[in-house]
Protein backbone atom coordinates (compact mmCIF):
# COMPACT_ATOMS: atom_id res chain seq x y z
CA UNK A 1 0.00 0.00 0.00
CA UNK A 2 1.20 3.53 -0.81
CA UNK A 3 3.08 5.25 2.00
CA UNK A 4 0.96 8.16 3.27
CA UNK A 5 2.26 11.32 4.86
CA UNK A 6 -0.35 11.09 7.62
CA UNK A 7 -2.77 8.43 8.83
CA UNK A 8 -5.60 9.68 11.03
CA UNK A 9 -7.38 7.08 13.14
CA UNK A 10 -10.92 8.20 13.96
CA UNK A 11 -13.37 10.14 11.79
CA UNK A 12 -14.94 12.17 14.57
CA UNK A 13 -14.78 15.95 14.58
CA UNK A 14 -11.16 16.10 15.77
CA UNK A 15 -9.90 13.55 13.25
CA UNK A 16 -11.75 15.07 10.30
CA UNK A 17 -10.63 18.62 11.11
CA UNK A 18 -7.01 17.49 11.39
CA UNK A 19 -7.17 15.45 8.17
CA UNK A 20 -8.90 18.20 6.21
CA UNK A 21 -6.46 20.90 7.29
CA UNK A 22 -3.42 18.77 6.44
CA UNK A 23 -4.78 17.59 3.10
CA UNK A 24 -5.53 21.14 2.00
CA UNK A 25 -1.95 22.02 2.98
CA UNK A 26 -0.68 19.41 0.50
CA UNK A 27 -0.17 16.32 2.67
CA UNK A 28 -1.21 12.84 1.52
CA UNK A 29 -3.71 11.86 4.22
CA UNK A 30 -5.78 8.77 4.86
CA UNK A 31 -8.48 8.41 7.53
CA UNK A 32 -9.34 5.10 9.19
CA UNK A 33 -12.76 4.72 10.81
CA UNK A 34 -14.27 1.61 12.43
CA UNK A 35 -17.89 2.62 11.78
CA UNK A 36 -19.91 3.01 8.61
CA UNK A 37 -20.83 6.57 9.57
CA UNK A 38 -18.70 9.67 9.91
CA UNK A 39 -18.63 12.28 12.65
CA UNK A 40 -18.10 10.17 15.78
CA UNK A 41 -20.66 11.24 18.35
CA UNK A 42 -22.22 13.59 15.80
CA UNK A 43 -24.24 10.48 15.03
CA UNK A 44 -27.59 9.83 13.34
CA UNK A 45 -29.51 6.58 12.94
CA UNK A 46 -32.48 5.98 10.66
CA UNK A 47 -35.48 4.09 11.99
CA UNK A 48 -38.35 3.44 9.60
CA UNK A 49 -36.83 6.01 7.26
CA UNK A 50 -36.63 8.82 9.84
CA UNK A 51 -33.29 10.19 11.10
CA UNK A 52 -32.75 10.37 14.87
CA UNK A 53 -29.70 12.03 16.45
CA UNK A 54 -28.53 9.52 19.03
CA UNK A 55 -25.20 11.20 19.84
CA UNK A 56 -24.68 14.95 20.01
CA UNK A 57 -28.07 16.55 20.58
CA UNK A 58 -27.41 19.95 19.00
CA UNK A 59 -24.65 22.45 18.32
CA UNK A 60 -24.14 25.20 20.89
CA UNK A 61 -20.79 26.84 20.05
CA UNK A 62 -18.69 28.48 22.74
CA UNK A 63 -15.32 29.25 21.15
CA UNK A 64 -14.80 31.73 18.34
CA UNK A 65 -13.54 28.92 16.09
CA UNK A 66 -16.61 26.79 16.60
CA UNK A 67 -18.85 29.82 16.17
CA UNK A 68 -17.23 30.39 12.77
CA UNK A 69 -17.69 26.74 11.80
CA UNK A 70 -21.30 26.88 12.96
CA UNK A 71 -21.91 29.97 10.83
CA UNK A 72 -20.41 28.17 7.83
CA UNK A 73 -22.76 25.23 8.39
CA UNK A 74 -25.68 27.67 8.71
CA UNK A 75 -24.69 29.31 5.42
CA UNK A 76 -24.55 25.87 3.81
CA UNK A 77 -28.01 25.08 5.28
CA UNK A 78 -26.58 22.10 7.14
CA UNK A 79 -27.70 23.68 10.41
CA UNK A 80 -30.77 25.63 11.41
CA UNK A 81 -31.73 27.35 14.71
CA UNK A 82 -33.72 25.27 17.19
CA UNK A 83 -35.75 26.92 19.96
CA UNK A 84 -37.28 24.21 22.15
CA UNK A 85 -39.23 24.60 25.34
CA UNK A 86 -36.62 23.63 27.94
CA UNK A 87 -37.22 22.07 31.31
CA UNK A 88 -35.27 20.68 34.22
CA UNK A 89 -36.37 17.46 35.88
CA UNK A 90 -36.04 17.39 39.65
CA UNK A 91 -35.62 14.34 41.85
CA UNK A 92 -39.33 13.73 42.37
CA UNK A 93 -40.23 14.08 38.70
CA UNK A 94 -41.41 17.67 38.56
CA UNK A 95 -40.54 19.77 35.53
CA UNK A 96 -39.27 23.33 35.96
CA UNK A 97 -38.63 25.91 33.23
CA UNK A 98 -34.93 26.02 32.38
CA UNK A 99 -34.28 28.69 29.71
CA UNK A 100 -31.36 28.17 27.37
CA UNK A 101 -28.35 30.39 28.01
CA UNK A 102 -27.15 30.28 24.39
CA UNK A 103 -28.69 29.55 20.97
CA UNK A 104 -28.99 25.94 19.80
CA UNK A 105 -28.60 24.72 16.23
CA UNK A 106 -29.65 21.37 14.78
CA UNK A 107 -29.08 19.51 11.52
CA UNK A 108 -32.32 18.86 9.59
CA UNK A 109 -30.65 15.99 7.71
CA UNK A 110 -29.16 14.61 10.93
CA UNK A 111 -26.01 15.43 12.86
CA UNK A 112 -24.04 12.92 10.79
CA UNK A 113 -24.43 15.30 7.83
CA UNK A 114 -21.84 17.55 9.49
CA UNK A 115 -19.26 14.76 9.50
CA UNK A 116 -20.04 13.93 5.89
CA UNK A 117 -19.49 17.56 4.91
CA UNK A 118 -16.11 17.71 6.64
CA UNK A 119 -15.06 14.44 5.00
CA UNK A 120 -15.74 15.70 1.48
CA UNK A 121 -12.63 15.12 -0.61
CA UNK A 122 -10.83 13.06 2.04
CA UNK A 123 -9.70 9.47 1.59
CA UNK A 124 -11.65 7.64 4.30
CA UNK A 125 -11.52 3.88 4.87
CA UNK A 126 -14.70 3.00 6.74
CA UNK A 127 -15.45 -0.14 8.72
CA UNK A 128 -11.77 -0.67 9.52
CA UNK A 129 -11.06 -1.16 13.20
CA UNK A 130 -7.43 -0.44 14.12
CA UNK A 131 -6.10 -3.38 16.11
CA UNK A 132 -2.39 -2.52 16.36
CA UNK A 133 0.16 0.17 15.58
CA UNK A 134 3.89 -0.46 15.21
CA UNK A 135 7.03 1.38 14.17
CA UNK A 136 8.89 0.08 11.15
CA UNK A 137 12.57 1.10 10.90
CA UNK A 138 11.91 4.14 13.12
CA UNK A 139 10.50 6.15 10.21
CA UNK A 140 7.17 4.58 9.34
CA UNK A 141 4.04 3.69 11.24
CA UNK A 142 2.33 0.46 10.22
CA UNK A 143 -1.32 0.39 11.20
CA UNK A 144 -3.09 -2.97 11.25
CA UNK A 145 -6.84 -2.97 10.78
CA UNK A 146 -9.64 -5.50 10.67
CA UNK A 147 -12.67 -4.95 8.48
CA UNK A 148 -15.75 -5.00 10.67
CA UNK A 149 -17.95 -6.50 7.92
CA UNK A 150 -15.91 -9.55 6.93
CA UNK A 151 -12.91 -9.75 9.31
CA UNK A 152 -10.29 -9.12 6.61
CA UNK A 153 -6.93 -7.94 7.99
CA UNK A 154 -5.32 -4.95 6.26
CA UNK A 155 -2.30 -2.70 6.83
CA UNK A 156 -1.63 0.97 6.16
CA UNK A 157 1.73 2.75 6.28
CA UNK A 158 2.31 6.40 7.12
CA UNK A 159 5.14 8.71 8.13
CA UNK A 160 2.97 10.31 10.82
CA UNK A 161 0.15 8.93 12.94
CA UNK A 162 -2.76 10.78 14.54
CA UNK A 163 -4.94 8.98 17.08
CA UNK A 164 -8.22 10.90 17.34
CA UNK A 165 -10.08 8.45 19.56
CA UNK A 166 -11.51 8.15 23.07
CA UNK A 167 -8.61 8.08 25.53
CA UNK A 168 -9.04 4.42 26.63
CA UNK A 169 -8.90 3.26 23.02
CA UNK A 170 -5.69 5.25 22.53
CA UNK A 171 -4.28 3.67 25.69
CA UNK A 172 -4.91 0.18 24.29
CA UNK A 173 -3.04 0.99 21.08
CA UNK A 174 -0.13 2.63 22.90
CA UNK A 175 0.32 -0.19 25.43
CA UNK A 176 2.55 -2.48 23.29
CA UNK A 177 4.83 0.35 22.07
CA UNK A 178 8.41 0.61 23.35
CA UNK A 179 8.87 2.67 26.51
CA UNK A 180 10.33 5.70 24.77
CA UNK A 181 10.09 8.59 27.22
CA UNK A 182 7.78 10.73 25.10
CA UNK A 183 5.43 7.80 24.51
CA UNK A 184 5.60 6.86 28.20
CA UNK A 185 4.54 10.41 29.11
CA UNK A 186 1.69 10.16 26.62
CA UNK A 187 0.54 6.91 28.21
CA UNK A 188 0.50 8.49 31.67
CA UNK A 189 -1.48 11.51 30.50
CA UNK A 190 -4.01 9.36 28.64
CA UNK A 191 -4.52 7.12 31.66
CA UNK A 192 -5.77 10.09 33.73
CA UNK A 193 -8.76 10.74 31.44
CA UNK A 194 -12.11 9.27 32.51
CA UNK A 195 -15.53 9.09 30.86
CA UNK A 196 -19.18 8.84 31.85
CA UNK A 197 -21.18 6.22 29.92
CA UNK A 198 -24.69 6.55 28.53
CA UNK A 199 -27.47 4.42 27.09
CA UNK A 200 -29.52 6.10 24.39
CA UNK A 201 -33.03 5.07 23.43
CA UNK A 202 -34.47 6.22 20.10
CA UNK A 203 -38.25 5.89 20.23
CA UNK A 204 -40.98 6.53 17.66
CA UNK A 205 -44.64 7.32 18.40
CA UNK A 206 -47.62 7.66 16.08
CA UNK A 207 -49.41 10.02 18.47
CA UNK A 208 -49.79 10.95 22.13
CA UNK A 209 -53.60 10.79 22.15
CA UNK A 210 -53.81 7.58 24.20
CA UNK A 211 -52.44 9.16 27.37
CA UNK A 212 -52.38 12.56 29.07
CA UNK A 213 -49.25 14.64 28.56
CA UNK A 214 -48.13 16.51 31.69
CA UNK A 215 -45.47 18.37 29.73
CA UNK A 216 -46.11 22.10 30.27
CA UNK A 217 -46.02 22.57 26.49
CA UNK A 218 -47.94 20.72 23.74
CA UNK A 219 -45.99 17.49 23.12
CA UNK A 220 -45.76 18.18 19.39
CA UNK A 221 -43.92 21.49 19.89
CA UNK A 222 -40.10 21.43 20.26
CA UNK A 223 -39.11 20.50 23.81
CA UNK A 224 -36.25 19.06 25.80
CA UNK A 225 -35.76 18.00 29.41
CA UNK A 226 -32.47 17.99 31.28
CA UNK A 227 -32.36 15.23 33.87
CA UNK A 228 -31.44 15.22 37.52
CA UNK A 229 -28.34 13.31 38.63
CA UNK A 230 -30.50 11.13 40.89
CA UNK A 231 -32.92 10.20 38.09
CA UNK A 232 -32.26 7.75 35.21
CA UNK A 233 -31.96 10.60 32.71
CA UNK A 234 -29.30 12.91 31.42
CA UNK A 235 -31.45 14.40 28.64
CA UNK A 236 -34.73 13.71 26.82
CA UNK A 237 -35.90 15.62 23.76
CA UNK A 238 -38.35 15.69 20.84
CA UNK A 239 -35.92 14.84 18.05
CA UNK A 240 -38.59 15.01 15.33
CA UNK A 241 -39.00 18.75 15.99
CA UNK A 242 -35.59 19.26 14.38
CA UNK A 243 -36.92 18.24 10.96
CA UNK A 244 -40.08 17.49 8.99
CA UNK A 245 -40.92 13.83 9.64
CA UNK A 246 -44.19 12.01 10.36
CA UNK A 247 -45.12 11.13 13.93
CA UNK A 248 -43.05 11.90 17.02
CA UNK A 249 -39.45 10.80 17.52
CA UNK A 250 -37.97 11.09 21.01
CA UNK A 251 -34.36 10.49 22.04
CA UNK A 252 -33.64 9.58 25.66
CA UNK A 253 -30.08 9.75 27.04
CA UNK A 254 -29.61 7.95 30.34
CA UNK A 255 -27.59 9.17 33.28
CA UNK A 256 -24.19 7.57 33.76
CA UNK A 257 -25.44 6.00 36.99
CA UNK A 258 -28.20 4.21 35.11
CA UNK A 259 -25.85 3.11 32.30
CA UNK A 260 -22.96 1.74 34.36
CA UNK A 261 -24.52 -1.64 35.34
CA UNK A 262 -25.31 -2.30 31.66
CA UNK A 263 -21.90 -1.54 30.13
CA UNK A 264 -21.07 -5.19 29.45
CA UNK A 265 -24.58 -6.63 29.28
CA UNK A 266 -25.12 -8.76 26.15
CA UNK A 267 -28.79 -7.73 25.98
CA UNK A 268 -29.82 -4.09 26.43
CA UNK A 269 -33.52 -4.69 25.84
CA UNK A 270 -34.42 -4.69 29.57
CA UNK A 271 -32.45 -1.48 30.08
CA UNK A 272 -34.37 0.23 27.28
CA UNK A 273 -37.69 -0.96 28.66
CA UNK A 274 -36.78 0.34 32.11
CA UNK A 275 -35.72 3.70 30.73
CA UNK A 276 -38.94 4.09 28.75
CA UNK A 277 -41.00 3.13 31.80
CA UNK A 278 -39.24 5.77 33.90
CA UNK A 279 -39.81 8.37 31.19
CA UNK A 280 -43.51 7.55 31.31
CA UNK A 281 -43.50 7.94 35.08
CA UNK A 282 -41.41 11.10 35.39
CA UNK A 283 -42.01 13.07 32.17
CA UNK A 284 -45.11 12.00 30.20
CA UNK A 285 -47.10 8.73 30.35
CA UNK A 286 -47.17 8.25 26.57
CA UNK A 287 -43.35 8.01 26.49
CA UNK A 288 -43.60 4.52 28.00
CA UNK A 289 -45.43 3.15 24.95
CA UNK A 290 -43.52 3.73 21.70
CA UNK A 291 -44.53 2.06 18.45
CA UNK A 292 -40.89 1.05 17.88
CA UNK A 293 -37.57 1.78 19.50
CA UNK A 294 -33.86 0.97 19.46
CA UNK A 295 -31.09 1.37 22.03
CA UNK A 296 -27.42 2.28 21.68
CA UNK A 297 -24.60 1.95 24.20
CA UNK A 298 -22.09 4.81 24.49
CA UNK A 299 -19.20 3.57 26.61
CA UNK A 300 -17.40 6.91 26.24
CA UNK A 301 -20.33 9.32 26.12
CA UNK A 302 -19.04 12.34 28.04
CA UNK A 303 -15.60 13.31 29.27
CA UNK A 304 -15.66 13.24 33.05
CA UNK A 305 -11.98 13.95 33.84
CA UNK A 306 -10.38 15.77 30.88
CA UNK A 307 -6.73 15.83 29.99
CA UNK A 308 -4.61 18.87 30.72
CA UNK A 309 -3.60 19.44 27.08
CA UNK A 310 -5.52 19.73 23.81
CA UNK A 311 -3.12 17.27 22.19
CA UNK A 312 -0.27 14.97 23.18
CA UNK A 313 2.82 14.68 20.97
CA UNK A 314 5.67 12.22 20.59
CA UNK A 315 8.14 13.44 17.96
CA UNK A 316 10.59 10.54 18.08
CA UNK A 317 11.30 8.25 16.43
CA UNK A 318 8.34 9.02 14.12
CA UNK A 319 5.70 11.67 14.83
CA UNK A 320 2.68 10.53 16.84
CA UNK A 321 -0.12 12.87 17.91
CA UNK A 322 -3.09 12.01 20.13
CA UNK A 323 -6.15 14.23 20.41
CA UNK A 324 -9.90 14.39 20.76
CA UNK A 325 -12.66 15.87 22.86
CA UNK A 326 -10.96 14.50 25.99
CA UNK A 327 -8.47 17.39 25.80
CA UNK A 328 -10.89 19.72 27.58
CA UNK A 329 -14.41 20.06 28.90
CA UNK A 330 -16.22 21.76 26.01
CA UNK A 331 -17.12 18.69 23.95
CA UNK A 332 -17.42 19.64 20.27
CA UNK A 333 -15.52 22.90 20.81
CA UNK A 334 -12.65 20.96 22.36
CA UNK A 335 -12.67 18.38 19.55
CA UNK A 336 -12.41 21.12 16.93
CA UNK A 337 -9.57 22.85 18.77
CA UNK A 338 -7.77 19.54 19.28
CA UNK A 339 -7.95 18.55 15.61
CA UNK A 340 -6.80 22.00 14.53
CA UNK A 341 -3.86 21.88 16.95
CA UNK A 342 -2.89 18.35 15.86
CA UNK A 343 -2.52 19.51 12.26
CA UNK A 344 -0.40 22.47 13.37
CA UNK A 345 1.88 20.18 15.40
CA UNK A 346 2.49 17.93 12.40
CA UNK A 347 3.27 20.90 10.19
CA UNK A 348 5.74 22.21 12.79
CA UNK A 349 7.56 18.87 12.73
CA UNK A 350 8.10 18.96 8.97
CA UNK A 351 8.33 22.68 8.19
CA UNK A 352 9.22 26.05 9.67
CA UNK A 353 6.26 27.59 7.84
CA UNK A 354 3.06 27.55 9.91
CA UNK A 355 -0.28 26.58 8.43
CA UNK A 356 -2.75 29.41 7.69
CA UNK A 357 -4.90 30.68 10.53
CA UNK A 358 -8.45 29.52 11.08
CA UNK A 359 -10.60 28.97 9.05
CA UNK A 360 -8.38 28.71 5.95
CA UNK A 361 -7.76 25.05 5.30
CA UNK A 362 -11.08 23.95 6.75
CA UNK A 363 -13.66 25.51 4.43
Amino acid sequence: MTLQDVAVVGAGLAGLVCARRLQQAGYAVTVLEKSRGLGGRMATRRIDGSPLDHGARYVQPQSSQFQALTQHWLDQQLLTPWQPHTYRLDLIGQLHPNPLTAPCYVAPAGMSALGKALATGLTVHRQQRVTAIALESDTTWTITTTRTDDGTALTHDAKTLVLALPAPQIADLLAPLPEIEEIAEMKRAIAAVTYAPCLTVMAQYTSTSQAPAPLPCPPTEPWMVEGHVETPFFWVGLDSSKRQVPGLNVVLHSSDRFAEPWLDAPNLQPAGEALLAQAGKLIAPWLAHPDRWQIHRWRYARVETPGRDRILISSTPAPLVAGGDWGGDRQLDTALESGWAAAAAIQAHFSDNPLPDFPIGLF
